[in-house]
């Protein structure tokens, strides 16, 4: 559950209503990148998921809005990077995951909730904020990913459905969610399409750029 409400209502109540959410997994060893691992063992991927990490926390420094971090498995009593609220991921999957921190952040109050991992090492400040400003006029803003899925989802209210009967980690994500949204009517809009880093091949064409 979420710990000390108040606190986080009188936050709220201070600043405009809008939250940015991070799924972040435990920077733990065999439990990260696992299909990079296959090719550069697991030792290796947890460097390249600390960097991903890292350069994904840089990328939101200044941003005016609070920033909640999801942990997959525990809360660390020291993280390297210090979020507004940290949280941990509930649900046996990664849709009912998502669909609870999103619940989590509507419950509050808040009014535009955005989410994002730390696969994306291209998603910057800039983009951020144009996913936040995009809520002005849609109910769903996506950031495409080249392999089908998607870097950033943000709504601005429960719409559950959108993670509902998806196959996760596939190239259809991305479609599915486009489908149930416009079965519902839904007024999206989308951000440019970038790359994240899953496999061997993603990483090398990131480090050579």
């Amino acid at each position: 559950m979420v710990e000390n409400y108040a606190a986080v209502l009188y936050l709220f109540s201070c600043m405009e209503k809008g939250v940015l959410l991070v799924f972040q997994k435990n920077e733990s060893l065999g439990n990260v990148k696992t299909r990079l691992a296959v090719k550069v063992g697991d030792a290796k991927a947890l460097e390249i998921y600390r960097q991903l990490v890292r350069t994904t926390y840089s990328s939101l420094v200044g941003l005016t809005f609070p920033i909640w971090v999801f942990f997959s498995d525990f809360i660390p009593q020291h993280p390297d990077y210090s979020p507004t609220k940290s949280f941990l991921q509930r649900g046996e999957d990664l849709g009912v995951r998502m669909k609870n921190a999103f619940s989590d952040a509507f419950d509050l109050g808040v009014e535009k909730v955005i989410l994002i991992g730390t696969d994306c090492p291209y998603l910057d400040f800039t983009r951020i904020h144009d996913a936040f400003a995009c809520l002005d006029n849609a109910d769903l803003v996506l950031g495409p990913a080249e392999d089908g899925g998607y870097y950033l989802i943000g709504l601005k209210k429960n719409a559950d459905f959108l993670f509902e009967g998806l196959t996760w980690s596939t190239s259809l994500v991305l479609a599915q969610t486009l489908a149930k949204a416009e079965n519902q009517g839904m007024i999206v809009k989308q951000l440019p399409v970038l790359g994240d880093i899953d496999t061997l091949e993603d990483w090398l064409t990131y480090s050579q750029e």
